[in-house]
């Protein structure tokens, strides 16, 4: 079975935009690809294997570079609603050639916002969410992020501790620094052997700019958050009890706006709560994806 460390690069042309991808795991037909939606600095190599392997283990993940990041050509996209349409436009290209017609889909952090843009832009092609470290966008009961952990994770190079920082709070022993450690270099294996492209970190540089632009966008756009309602999708929203990143409080108002939401909080964690746990974070959503947690009733309200 492919894994984090040793599945092969794929390259998908959609509208000029070369995407970079990876389908790790096996296909079943008894339930949809998990689609994963990483962070605002990420690429498809520093997602957590701690994370990835025992999702893979259960069914096929797909792991995609957004456009103009990691090893995907293109441009940087202006907004969250951008980044959902150019996945959209993917994922119809892409499902077909797989024999799958939806995905379920997990979003981290930015990988949230984009899911939410995507299950309202693209209903048809989301069956379960699992939104983590997320928020809704612009609305009422929301707290804002403190400005020095803001300037932390968009710096221009981010140092490692103050990342760790931001991600886990300071009771954690080692789990900050061995998360660092799996995510930047799961592909140390494989990088630049047999057409594997080499490791693509955490993005700096000039991609940076416009990405930070367009993250930013999510806080001053109140359609989102005004058609949360109209999401008839189950949906498990996770959080750290102390997210310093997006504020614990708004990941609650998601689940709350969310009509048929799960919501589960971490003890001792902050955003990077599913990589401090990550055996339980995964054993969670498998039990989610599979139906085993509440679900309410289907509402056409």
């Amino acid at each position: 079975m492919a894994t984090q460390g040793l599945a092969k690069t794929l390259f998908l042309t959609v509208d000029k935009t070369q995407f970079a991808y990876r389908l790790i795991g096996t296909a079943k037909s008894s339930s949809p690809p998990l689609l994963m939606l990483n962070h605002v600095r990420s690429t498809i190599d520093t997602w957590d294997p701690s994370v990835i392997d025992p999702l893979a283990a259960t069914r096929q993940l797909i792991t995609v570079d957004y456009p103009g990041l990691g090893h995907s050509t293109g441009a940087v996209r202006a907004s969250v609603l951008n980044f959902a349409e150019s996945i959209r436009a993917f994922l119809h290209v892409l499902l077909p050639s797989i024999h799958a017609t939806n995905v379920d889909v997990l979003g981290f952090s930015l990988g949230g916002y984009i899911a939410q843009y995507l299950a309202l832009i693209a209903p048809d092609l989301i069956n379960k969410l699992v939104l983590s470290g997320t928020g809704p966008s612009l609305g009422a009961n929301l707290e804002r992020p403190m400005t020095e952990i803001q300037s932390t994770i968009l710096s221009p190079i981010p140092h490692p501790i103050a990342v760790i920082t931001a991600f886990f709070p300071p009771t954690t022993d080692s789990e900050g620094p061995d998360w660092l450690n799996r995510s930047t270099t799961s592909r140390a294996g494989v990088a630049g052997v047999n057409g594997e492209p080499s490791i693509a970190g955490f993005t700096r540089g000039p991609a940076l700019q416009p990405l930070i632009k367009a993250y930013l966008t999510w806080d001053a756009d109140p359609l989102p958050y005004s058609l949360l309602q109209t999401i008839q999708k189950d949906v498990l929203v996770t959080a750290g009890d102390n997210d310093l990143i997006v504020p614990t409080q708004n990941s609650f108002t998601l689940a709350r706006q969310l009509p048929r939401a799960n919501f589960v909080m971490f003890p001792g964690s902050g955003h990077g709560h599913l990589f401090q746990y990550p055996a339980y974070f995964t054993k969670l959503v498998e039990e989610f994806l599979r139906g085993g947690l509440p679900a309410a009733p289907f509402s056409t309200l």
